[in-house]
């Protein structure tokens, strides 16, 4: 898998070829895929969470090369190889976001007038969530599968996220001391919560 690695204030290298332009700023988006739906005959609407969308990533490169010109065809050129691809990104910011893979999107040039050259900005979409999660998808399909192969039984399925969960509420709490010496016969237990006088 090729991959991008870059800091900012130094040039991005594509499987280790250097690319024209210097990194000079750094966006990761990311939001939750949020659906209104309208209540009939009452105000307002109803939120319903639809998942999270993938990270998106804006890279932005200052071109003041003495031909700004050519390094964006230089870019153009490089990105449409590997538009089809998902490139493995290395970088500090998008490490603590949690992108690891992700796929070219876009690159957008700006022509900035006068000494300074041009910007682009090359866009990169995370792609990494969705082939985990049908993984997670494929693993719990197999215990659906299995226990539908078992035949039928009260609750979730086992090994789903659900079953986990129950397992953990199932987990017996510890009573206060004053209660459980009560439930011992320890007179001092009974005294203490009210009993006994």
């Amino acid at each position: 898998m090729p991959y991008l690695r870059f800091a900012t204030g130094d040039r991005l290298r594509l499987d280790g070829e250097e690319m024209p332009g210097v990194v000079v700023g750094v966006e990761v988006e990311g939001e939750n895929s949020i659906e209104s739906l309208p209540r009939e005959g009452r105000a307002g609407d109803v939120h319903v969470m639809r998942g999270y969308r993938d990270f998106r990533v804006r890279i932005t490169l200052r071109l003041a090369g003495s031909d700004p010109l050519s390094e964006a065809r230089k870019l153009q050129a490089k990105f449409a190889k590997s538009k089809t691809q998902p490139l493995r990104v290395v970088h500090p910011h998008l490490a603590a976001r949690g992108v690891e893979k992700a796929l070219f999107a876009r690159l957008t040039t700006r022509e900035l007038g006068g000494e300074e050259g041009m910007e682009a900005v090359v866009e990169l979409t995370q792609v990494e969530p969705r082939e985990a999660l049908a993984q997670a998808n494929a693993e719990e399909g197999k215990a659906l599968a299995q226990a539908a192969a078992k035949g039928p039984v009260a609750g979730p399925p086992p090994g789903s996220a659900q079953a986990k969960r129950n397992q953990e509420a199932r987990k017996p709490v510890e009573p206060p001391a004053f209660l459980q010496g009560f439930v011992n016969g320890d007179r001092k237990g009974f005294a203490t919560a009210g009993g006994g006088r």
